[in-house]
C-alpha cells in the first residue's frame, strides 16, 4: 500500500509540474526540462545508498523518514514563490528525488526478501505492477485535475503530498512488532519449497 500510494504521489507531481512551470510561471520547456531533472538525478544517487543502509537500519525507518523528507519537499513545492528562479524549483526536486528515494529501495527490498526465494520473481513481478497501477493512477488524477482547471496550480503538488504522507504512515506501520518478518526457517515450514522430479 506504501509503495502504490508513493508512485501514484511521485507521477502526480512529475506530470503535471510542466504544466504548471510553463502555462502558470511562464518557462519554457527547456526549462521545463531542467528544472524537473533534479528529481531522477537525486534518486539516482540516493536509492542505491538507501538499499545498501536497509541492511542495517530498518526499511520501515528508512521509508518514513523518505516519506517525511518528500512529503515536506510536496508541500514547498505546493507553495512555490511568486516568481520562483531556477534554483527555487531545483533544490525542491531535488528534496522530493531524495524523499523517494529513501524510501523505494528499502520498500522493495523488503517486499521482495520477504518472499520465499522460489516466489522471489513473484514478488518482483507483483511490485513492478503496483509500480505501474499507481503511475496509471497518477496519470488519471493529473488528468482528472486538468479537466477541472486545477491541474496546472498547486493542487497536484497538495495531492501529492498527502498520499506521500500515506505512504510514510504505511511504511512506519512497518515498524510495530506484530508486523514482523518472518524467519527464513518459519515461511519454509509454512510454504514448503516445491519438490523436484
Amino acid at each position: 500500500m506504501g509503495a502504490f500510494t508513493a508512485f501514484i504521489a511521485s507521477m502526480t507531481l512529475i506530470l503535471s509540474m510542466p504544466f504548471r512551470l510553463e502555462h502558470s510561471y511562464g518557462f519554457a520547456p527547456s526549462t521545463v526540462g531542467a528544472m524537473i531533472a533534479p528529481w531522477p538525478l537525486t534518486t539516482m544517487f540516493v536509492a542505491p545508498a538507501a538499499g545498501a543502509l536497509s541492511d542495517r537500519v530498518p526499511a520501515g525507518l528508512l521509508g518514513g523518514i523518505g516519506m517525511a523528507i518528500a512529503t515536506a519537499a510536496l508541500l514547498l513545492l505546493a507553495f512555490l514563490p511568486a516568481h520562483p528562479t531556477y534554483v527555487d524549483v531545483a533544490w525542491r526536486m531535488a528534496l522530493c528525488g531524495a524523499g523517494f528515494g529513501l524510501f523505494l529501495s528499502p520498500n522493495a527490498r523488503l517486499i521482495i526478501g520477504s518472499a520465499p526465494r522460489e516466489r522471489a520473481a513473484s514478488a518482483g513481478g507483483l511490485l513492478a505492477t503496483t509500480r505501474l497501477t499507481g503511475q496509471t493512477l497518477g496519470a488519471t488524477v493529473v488528468a482528472f485535475l486538468l479537466a477541472l482547471g486545477d491541474g496546472g496550480g498547486p493542487i497536484p503538488a497538495l495531492v501529492s503530498s498527502g498520499l506521500a504522507l500515506v505512504a510514510g504512515l504505511c511504511s512506519i506501520a512497518r515498524l510495530n512488532p506484530a508486523l514482523r518478518q518472518p524467519e527464513r526457517e518459519e515461511v519454509d515450514r509454512l510454504q514448503p519449497a516445491p519438490q523436484l522430479k
